[in-house]
């Protein structure tokens, strides 16, 4: 697998194969540099960045916006530098990247992840309850980061939201990436369908968080899914900490 960071972070990738569970390196060069990155059965063993090696590297690599990265399937290392969960390691790599920047979307997670996230999820729990009882056929909805870290979930069955919205989470950016590239202007929303299914993303103003959801196709009615989907993101939109 090769691709360009532009188009994926590197955040992105070391969760997808970690979610995974695979083994794996993964190899990224940009202009800062060369990586490489060792996974064992879905957890990051060993990282080296020039004669840089450990948990460092991780944290220096994860604001990478532009270069290469290719990903070997079943590539092992002896080596061991990294002891630290990889869902550690990209909550203190995040950390560190909020505290070099400046900014409402900065100050945004900052407060998300403060004295007022327990108070902030419930109030994101409910809003995601509401839609749930007002969408025909409804499976499942999620307020979910960019970075494809679930801010709150609402589901009718039992499943692996983490996997399906850091999966979604890549190519809802893969489509915002290509419509701008072909000047079709600000992605709205992105609708796939499914046999059984319809899952729709709705971003909230900013860019920074997006709301997904999804119904029966039998059952759900699209143009109600869109209507909700427009007033349920600025119902959550007026729920973040304003900085």
């Amino acid at each position: 697998m090769n691709g360009n960071l532009k188009d994926i972070a590197i955040a992105e990738i070391i969760q997808l194969n970690c979610l995974d569970r695979k083994t794996a390196k993964l190899q990224a060069e940009s202009p800062k540099g060369q990586v490489e990155i060792y996974f064992k059965d879905g957890e990051i063993v060993h990282a080296k960045l020039g004669e840089l090696t450990g948990e460092e590297v991780i944290y220096q690599v994860l604001d990478w916006k532009e270069g290469s990265f290719s990903l070997e399937n079943e590539a092992s290392t002896t080596k061991n530098s990294v002891n630290r969960s990889w869902s550690g390691l990209l909550l203190e790599g995040a950390r560190r990247i909020d505290e070099s920047n400046t900014g409402t979307d900065s100050e945004k997670k900052e407060q998300l992840n403060g004295s007022e996230g327990n108070k902030m999820t419930q109030k994101f729990d409910e809003i995601l309850a509401g839609l749930a009882d007002e969408v025909t056929g409804y499976i499942a909805s999620a307020l979910v980061g960019i970075d494809g870290i679930n801010l709150a979930v609402n589901e009718k069955m039992k499943l692996d939201l983490d996997l399906i919205n850091s999966q979604m989470t890549m190519l809802l950016k893969l489509v915002k990436n290509s419509t701008e590239k072909i000047g079709a202007g600000a992605l709205e929303d992105n609708l796939l369908t499914t046999e059984n299914a319809f899952i729709l993303m709705r971003f909230l103003p900013g860019n920074q968080f997006f709301l997904i959801l999804s119904a029966e196709r039998k059952s759900g009615n699209l143009g109600n899914m869109r209507l909700l989907s427009k007033m349920y993101t600025e119902r959550l939109m007026k729920a973040m900490p304003r900085a």
